[in-house]
This record gives structure tokens, C-alpha cells and sequence, in this order.
């Protein structure tokens, strides 16, 4: 295996020969038009401008600031016609000389915008018409989400901002969107890029990439890429997500906003606040443009819960029916706060010539208190059961708890690139560094139980939801004397890093010729590296003071069983500083275990070609990478003192072609089909190389490097018809082919005896071994879907619907995999809703802008948990919808007030278990959330 430091400098090597080559092509007598399209109303930069040579096939599509490049024009008088929706179109002659480059800049004035009575792209309106005009010029089928007007999304992340785009959910944490759900496809198959460069995630021991940890204020769009090009990196078989940051040459010479907001929040009844600001100025040559983009947002918030989630039982010993073996009832108090700072340097000394360097920083801390009263009824007597109720007695062990955690998360990335026109070729290329940082620095855990079993207890249900638990014999369970057993204090640090470099360079060649062929080339090296580590003490038979009467907290408004809370802030003051009268002991299992470190280096090439006739145009290639996976961690035997430093390395290859093809039968009515190959790296985690065995030398538990890259076929199939008043009706279906996902499997010596044979084989020092949990690879599955969206703003109806506009779309869909754990069952996929759907409606009359927008996914297997061994055992999600409402008035030209209620109808997070024989569907969770509210101006230079 080639070493991290020798695939980086093989990368480099070859990154400035390809820079040195196509800094050395042939002269090409061929002119070019350069140019950038604006509008002068609201001083903005129009992406996704269609600019055409009338008379010819030459055409080009503006990029994000509006530049574009018509290559290849015959010389003469040339009369350009540029198409943005929501304008009329825009016709203006130009001279093109025999060789060399003209400029031509195109302004769109107010006199030029469809007047549909008080119709005008300004306000929210900007944020739409950027977003449609992109989505049509991409090159492949993609999903754009854009700022508004005066830079602002609606939501409180980056997540949050993706949610009504067509195919895409949220995995949600604590009721705040975090990951992206891609097209049914579990959120860790979502590729995520900042600016177009890898973007470290800071999640410890995930692949996958929180979006949460991104504020919504430092963004200019976020784009959906669900057909991937050879150019695109493989990574991510459900899509690819890319975050853009703002740039200064997205607006006028200079611009200026900020804004402050305050949230309160339903069950808790805080008020919390958030900033947010952005300057930006070119220079008075026009050449250096500078941005600066701080914010900063507080949150304080909480949750309810109670759940049994998969403490159910069944066995001879208690009869046919299930019976909870533990019901638990949580109680939360969340402050989240969100600190961004982007910083931007771009200079375009000269019409084909653009560097940049981007930086971003982001900063998320979750500050948690988690108040737990645990009823273990399976340490009791069971005296009746029946398919929804029961009697327990004499229960012992019942528990009171709290955590205290603290998690903070940093993620930085800095961008240094280029683009280069150099006569018929186009270079572009960046250097990307990013790193991501998650600590949990002294998490604690405070446990008090009642030792004796003189509680008896009854409980009901005809639903999840209505989980009943009533005390019918003994000391009440609420009274903090009762917990007279101090269990332990677990004291937790934990850590992980990821680090990634990222090295790419591309070239395009365009030919003469109306058929607008060229060809493109190019490579990128990518380097990444995960490590965890953990550290867990626990304290035991601390000093009498230490109880539960003494750190008696409040009664709080919890509405499903009110008990004193244990205090957080007494048990700070009681437990940190006197460590030394707790006896202690170091978990070696877990601190040891849970250390590891993974380095990925992956190097890849391309090459693709695109090519023009009439209405169709056609882009083919293919993609190779080659990956070089090493991973280091420790073997542990139960009951020692240390770990053993193990390690294990490999490398593999993917190969992977692609066809795209589109059919423009007019400006606005486009056809796509493709066919495509992707991939997905098995998680960081799962592929640790770590072993614990038992003391008695017989079982294992052992990560998998040698899992294998989930890998996916697709075939896509789209139209869309870009409506002149603003608005888009498409339809997309879709297959994906997928092999190789993996999961927990669990092996033993008299059921597997080939695996164990090759095993010992392989490890002959570990002979004795009878029983390996491991990740193993094996399932496979395909998905099916079929996307219809529609918006439109609804003036073109009558003078009654001119300031109305309607959002709506809905994904349906379809998988079956298959399970070796679950021989002769097609399950569907963790994570996949059979149909995801948003509905919003718009009225913006004059100053005044209101929406009313509905969320919604009907249920599906949970997807942060492994399937059970059997259906009964499979923890489901129940459907979700969340309504929002959106209220905005624009004082004036600059400043702009709003309010916000978001899940206004207080939808809960819950989750069940299905029951045989039409038994009542089991509690596995409920959540619920409240509702929260923002009030807030911002302010507009």
C-alpha cells in the first residue's frame, strides 16, 4: 500500500503537469464574447441566464455571479439574446473582431420585468427566480435553494433550508432538521461539498455529514445534485448536496445588511436571540472584490419524552403477549447556539481570469440536561398480562438520573481556486483543506435508585401513544427520599477529528463548430482522516452527602410523571473538586475500545465529452477512482489492564461510466435521461479495525476493513417546463441498483463453520474464538421513485390571484433489500417513507409577504438503528407533518420585519413496534416539541 504521504506528493506532481500543459496549448484564432448578465433593480447577479447567438447554435448559460462565456463565434455583427425567467427577454448587438475576446454586459432594467400588474421579481421572488433559472442550466438534474433578495433563507440551518425541495427529508434531532434524506436513501449515503471541495464532517465516528452544525445566514444556495457527471466526485449513491457560500461579486459594488431576531419557545417559555451580518465591497477597478459574513444564533429550548422503545419481551415464561420490560420517561432542557464567520477574497484581474480564496468557520455547541425517571418492571413480579395492559409487583431497582453533556463541534474550510480562460480552453481548479472537531468534554452521568421492591404498578394502551402507567400499591414513586441508593457518577470525555485535503484540476477544450462539442478532463486527490477517542471513569460510594435529598432539584410542568429532578448545578458543586471521596475506576474496555484512527486517500481521473445536435445535446464518460484505506486501533481482552495496537490496510478500485442526455424542445421545456454509476464508502466506524474479546477467550468483537463500497446503478428520466410568471411543473422517476450494504451480523463456529475456518486461517493466534460479532457485507436492494413538483406564481390566473403564489410536490416511493438475518423477507430500506410531499402557499402584496408551508413524510424504519430479528422486533417512525407560518412586512427600502411560528400545530416525534396476531402497535417513543415562534428585523443596504 503507497503511504498518505506518497499518493499526496504523486498527487501534486501530477496536478502542476496538467497545469503546466494546459498552460502551453496552441494559439486558437477564434473570437469569444465575455460578458455579465445583472439586474439593475435589485443589484444582483442573474445565474442561470440563458445567452444565445440568434441565428446560430452558440449558446451559454450565465454562472452564479452572472458571467458567461460564448466561445468560438465567427466574426461579424452578432445580435445576443438573453432569457431569464421572469423577465421578457432582452436582445442587444455586438462586434465580434476575427480573434480575441469582446465584452458584452447585459442589464436587466425595471421597464424589462413581466409586468403581471403588481407582479415584480424582487423581495422573496429573487430567491425563486435564481433557484429556477440555475436548476434550468444545470447540466445534469439538480435541485437549487437560493437566498433571497437581501440574502436570508427562512430557516435556522443548512438543513432545514433543503426540506421542500422535491425527494429531500430530514433525519431530525431534538424537532431541528440535521441530516439530509436523499431520495429514500439513508442520510449517510447523502454526499455533502462546501463551495465544490470535501467538507469534513465533525460527527464522531460518522461518514455522514450534519448539516445543523451550518447556519442558514452564510449561505448565497445550496444545490441538490442527483445525477452525477463524470467531473463530479463518485461519492454519495443518493445524491450530492453542495453548499455555497456568498460571494462580493453577487451584488453591486457595495452591500450591507444585518439582522436580529429573538425566539421563544412553547415548553419552556425562553426567549432566545440570534444576529446575523454581511458587507461586501469591489474594488473601485472592479477587479478585488471582499465579503464578510458573522453570525451568531443562541437557542433555548426542551422536549418531553417517555419510550420503551425495544425493552419488549416475549417468551414461554410470560405468556403470548409482549410485555414492557422498562418504560423510561425523559425530560429535556436544550441551549443550542450556532457561531459562523465567512470571509471571501475574489480578484477577476481581466475578463478570462478569476481567483478566490474562501474561508468559512463554523462553531455549534449542544448544551444538554436529560432528567430520567427509568420503572425496570422486568425486575418485578408480572401477576396479569393481557395484549395491552398489565399488573407488575414488588418492582425493584426503579431509577432516577441525569445527564449533563455538553457537545461542541467546530468545522473550518478554507477554498484557494481558479478559473482561466486561455482562447479555446478552460482551466479551473482548487486547493481545499477542511476540518471538522467534535468534544464532549466531562459528560456526566448521576444515578440514584430505590433498592426496595414494594411498588406495584399497573399499565395500559390501545395505541403507542396513549401509554398509561399508574402506582397502585407502595411509596410514591415522586418523593425524593425514596432514592436512598447513590448507584455511581460515570464521568465521559470523547473526541474525534476529521481532516481533509482536497487537490482537483479541470480542463475544457470546446471545438468550433455549431454542434458546441468539447471535451473534458481532469483529477482529484483527496486525503481524509478519522480518529476517535474516549475516555470513561466511574465513581462509586461517594460521601452520605451525596443523595438524593441533598440534590433535590424542582417539580417541573413535564406532563407525563412529575418527580423532583436531581439538580445539575448541585451536582456540579457537589462532584467536581471532591472526586478524591468517590472510589474510581477507569473503564480500560471503553476508553480503550473506542480509539482508533482511519486515513483514507483517494486519487481520480476523468474524462467526459459533450456534444450538441439541433435541440439535443449528450455529455458521455466515465469516472475511475482509487482508494487507499489504513486504519489503526487496539485489540482488548476483558478484565486487562491495556490494549494492543493493531492495524490493517487496503486498497480498491471503482470504475464508473455515465451517459446524459437532453433534449431543449424550447427555452423552457426540457427533457433529460440519463444512466449513471455511483458509490458510497463504508462508515469510519464500522470499518475501524478494533477487536474486544471476553475473558474466557471465546467471543469477539472485531470492526471490518475490508468492507466492501456500496455501489449503484441509476437510471433517471425527467421533464420540466419552466413557466414565463416564475414557475416550474417537472416530473421525475427514477431506479437505483444498489449492492453491498452492510450490517451487524453475528457468526458462530457451529453455524458458520466455513467463516470460522477461514478465520483461524487467517489469525491463528485466535483459535479459541467460537463467536464474532462483526460488519459484514451481503445485502442488496434497488429503490424506485417518482418526483412531481410544482410552483407557480398565480397572477396569470386573473386580476383575484396576482399577489398569490403555490409551492407543491410530492415523492413517491418504492424499495425492497434483502437481509441475510432475515432469509425470505424484502424489507424495505432503513430510513425510506413510501411518500414525501411539501404544500406552501405565498401572498406578497405590496410591502406585505405571508406563507403558510407544510412538511410531511408518512413512516419508515427507523434509520439510526439496525433492523430487529424479526418484524415484530423493527422500530418505526410514524408519519410526520410540520406546518410553519411566515409573516414579513418591508417598512421601507432597507428595512424589513417579520415573525415566525414554526410547527404551529405542536407535531410529536414518535415511533412504534407492529404486534402479531393484530395486536396493538407498541410504544417504541414519543417527543414532542412544542411550538416556537421568531420575531425579528433585518436591515438592507
Amino acid at each position: 500500500m503507497r503511504t498518505s504521504s506518497s499518493i499526496t506528493f504523486r498527487g501534486l506532481w501530477q496536478f502542476l503537469a496538467v497545469l503546466c500543459v494546459g498552460a502551453t496549448v496552441a494559439y486558437s484564432q477564434n473570437a469569444k464574447i465575455v460578458g455579465r448578465v445583472t439586474d439593475e433593480y435589485v443589484d444582483l447577479a442573474l445565474g442561470g441566464a440563458l445567452v444565445q447567438v440568434v441565428n446560430s447554435d452558440l449558446k451559454s448559460y450565465t454562472d452564479d455571479q452572472g458571467n458567461f462565456v460564448l466561445a468560438n463565434v465567427p466574426a461579424g455583427e452578432k445580435m445576443l439574446r438573453v432569457s431569464y425567467l421572469g423577465y421578457d427577454a432582452t436582445e442587444t448587438y455586438v462586434e465580434v473582431p476575427a480573434s480575441g475576446t469582446v465584452r458584452a454586459d447585459v442589464k436587466f432594467s425595471s421597464g424589462e420585468i413581466v409586468e403581471l400588474d403588481s407582479f415584480r421579481v424582487e423581495g422573496t421572488l429573487v430567491g425563486s427566480a435564481r433557484a429556477l433559472n440555475r436548476q434550468r442550466a444545470a447540466d445534469s438534474l439538480s435541485n437549487i435553494v437560493a437566498s433571497d433578495e437581501i440574502g436570508n433563507f427562512p430557516d435556522q440551518n443548512a438543513a432545514e433550508s433543503l426540506q421542500r425541495v422535491p425527494g429531500v427529508a430530514l433525519y431530525r434531532d431534538q424537532g431541528e432538521g440535521r441530516y439530509v434524506v436523499l431520495r429514500g436513501l439513508n442520510y449517510t449515503f447523502t454526499s455533502v461539498e462546501l463551495d465544490g471541495a470535501a467538507f469534513a464532517g465533525a460527527d464522531l465516528g460518522e461518514r455522514a455529514t450534519a448539516l445543523d452544525v451550518v447556519s442558514s445566514d452564510m449561505l448565497s444556495s445550496i444545490e441538490v445534485t442527483k445525477v452525477p457527471t463524470p467531473d463530479m466526485d463518485a461519492e454519495g449513491i443518493a445524491g450530492k448536496v453542495n453548499i455555497k457560500t456568498k460571494s462580493p461579486f453577487d451584488g453591486d459594488v457595495f452591500g450591507a445588511q444585518a439582522g436580529l431576531q429573538m425566539t421563544y419557545s412553547d415548553i419552556t417559555g425562553d426567549w432566545s436571540h440570534k444576529f446575523n451580518g454581511e458587507t461586501s465591497w469591489i474594488s473601485d477597478n472592479g477587479k478585488w472584490g471582499f465579503l464578510v459574513a458573522p453570525s451568531f444564533q443562541s437557542r433555548e429550548y426542551g422536549s418531553h419524552n417517555y419510550e420503551v422503545a425495544d425493552a419488549w419481551d416475549q417468551d414461554d415464561d410470560i405468556g403470548p403477549h409482549y410485555f414492557p420490560a422498562e418504560v423510561q420517561f425523559r425530560e429535556y432542557e436544550i441551549k443550542r447556539e450556532r457561531k459562523g464567520l465567512t470571509a471571501t477574497i475574489e480578484t477577476r484581474p481581466d475578463d478570462e481570469t478569476k481567483v478566490y480564496v474562501r474561508t468559512n468557520y463554523s462553531n455549534f455547541t449542544d448544551t444538554e440536561n436529560r432528567y430520567r425517571t427509568i420503572i425496570p418492571f422486568e425486575d418485578g413480579e408480572l401477576t396479569a398480562l393481557a395484549a395491552g395492559a398489565g399488573t407488575v409487583e414488588n418492582v425493584e431497582g426503579l431509577a432516577r438520573r441525569l445527564r449533563q453533556r455538553e457537545k461542541d463541534q467546530e468545522v473550518f474550510g478554507a477554498i484557494v481556486g481558479f478559473e482561466k480562460l486561455i482562447d479555446s480552453w478552460t482551466l479551473d481548479g482548487f486547493a481545499g483543506l477542511s476540518k471538522g472537531e467534535e468534544t464532549r468534554p466531562n459528560e456526566t452521568s448521576t444515578r440514584f435508585e430505590r433498592e426496595e421492591g414494594d411498588v406495584s404498578f399497573e399499565y395500559s394502551f390501545t395505541n403507542p401513544y396513549d401509554f398509561a402507567v399508574t402506582q397502585i400499591a407502595g411509596p410514591s414513586i415522586l418523593e425524593a427520599g425514596t432514592y436512598d441508593a447513590f448507584d455511581k457518577v460515570e464521568l465521559t470525555n470523547e473526541s474525534g477529528e476529521e481532516d481533509s485535503l482536497d487537490l482537483a484540476l479541470n480542463a475544457r477544450y470546446d471545438f468550433s463548430g455549431d454542434n458546441r462539442a468539447y471535451v473534458k478532463f481532469g483529477l482529484r486527490m483527496r486525503t481524509k482522516e478519522k480518529s476517535s477517542e474516549a475516555e470513561l471513569i466511574e465513581y462509586e460510594d461517594g460521601p452520605d452527602s451525596f443523595s438524593f435529598a441533598n440534590l433535590q432539584g424542582a417539580i417541573t410542568d413535564y406532563p407525563f410523571l412529575k418527580a423532583p429532578r436531581i439538580d445539575p448545578a448541585k451536582v456540579n458543586a457537589a462532584f467536581f473538586g471532591s472526586e478524591d471521596s468517590f472510589e474510581s475506576s477507569r473503564s480500560v474496555e471503553d476508553s480503550v475500545f473506542d480509539d482508533w484512527n482511519s486515513e483514507e486517500d483517494i486519487f481520480a481521473v476523468y474524462g467526459m465529452a459533450g456534444w450538441s445536435a439541433g435541440k439535443s445535446s449528450f455529455i458521455a464518460g466515465a469516472r475511475f477512482e482509487q482508494t487507499d484505506f489504513e486504519t489503526r486501533g487496539f485489540e482488548y481482552i476483558e478484565d486487562s489492564d491495556a490494549g494492543t495496537p493493531i492495524m490493517e490496510s487496503r486498497d480498491y478500485d471503482n470504475f464508473l461510466p455515465s451517459f446524459q442526455y437532453r433534449y431543449d424542445a424550447s427555452e423552457n421545456l426540457v427533457y433529460r435521461a440519463s444512466w449513471s454509476n455511483s458509490l458510497a464508502r463504508p462508515g469510519f466506524g464500522d470499518t475501524a479495525f478494533r477487536r474486544l474479546i471476553n475473558d474466557d477467550g471465546d467471543e469477539m468483537e472485531i470492526g471490518n476493513p475490508y468492507l466492501e463500497t456500496l455501489e449503484s446503478t441509476n437510471w433517471d428520466a425527467s421533464v420540466e417546463y419552466y413557466l414565463p410568471s416564475l414557475g416550474v411543473v417537472s416530473a421525475a422517476v427514477f431506479v437505483k441498483d444498489i449492492e453491498n450494504f452492510s450490517f451487524e451480523q453475528s457468526y458462530n463456529s457451529e453455524d458458520d463453520p466455513e467463516y470460522f475456518e477461514r478465520f483461524w486461517n487467517e489469525n491463528p493466534s485466535l483459535t479459541g474464538i467460537e463467536e464474532i460479532t462483526t460488519f459484514s457485507n451481503g445485502s442488496d436492494g434497488d429503490i424506485k421513485g417518482l418526483e412531481l413538483a410544482y410552483q407557480q406564481q398565480l397572477g396569470i390566473f386573473g386580476d383575484a390571484f396576482e399577489a398569490f403564489g403555490l409551492m407543491a410536490n410530492i415523492t413517491f416511493l418504492d424499495s425492497d433489500a434483502t437481509y441475510p438475518t432475515r432469509e425470505g423477507e424484502e424489507i424495505p430500506f432503513i430510513g425510506q417513507s413510501d411518500t414525501v410531499g411539501n404544500l406552501a402557499f405565498t401572498y406578497e402584496q405590496g410591502k406585505f409577504f405571508g406563507r403558510v408551508a407544510m412538511n410531511w413524510r408518512s413512516e419508515r424504519l427507523r434509520e439510526d438503528e439496525a433492523i430487529g430479528g424479526n418484524a415484530f422486533e423493527d422500530l418505526y417512525v410514524d408519519d410526520f407533518s410540520q406546518v410553519d407560518v411566515t409573516f414579513r412586512y418591508r417598512a421601507t427600502d432597507n428595512w424589513t420585519f417579520y415573525t415566525e411560528i414554526l410547527n404551529i400545530t405542536d407535531e410529536p416525534f414518535r415511533v412504534f413496534l407492529k404486534s402479531p396476531n393484530g395486536g396493538p402497535d407498541r410504544n417504541g417513543q414519543v417527543e414532542e416539541y412544542g411550538w416556537s415562534s421568531n420575531i425579528g428585523f433585518r436591515w438592507h443596504y
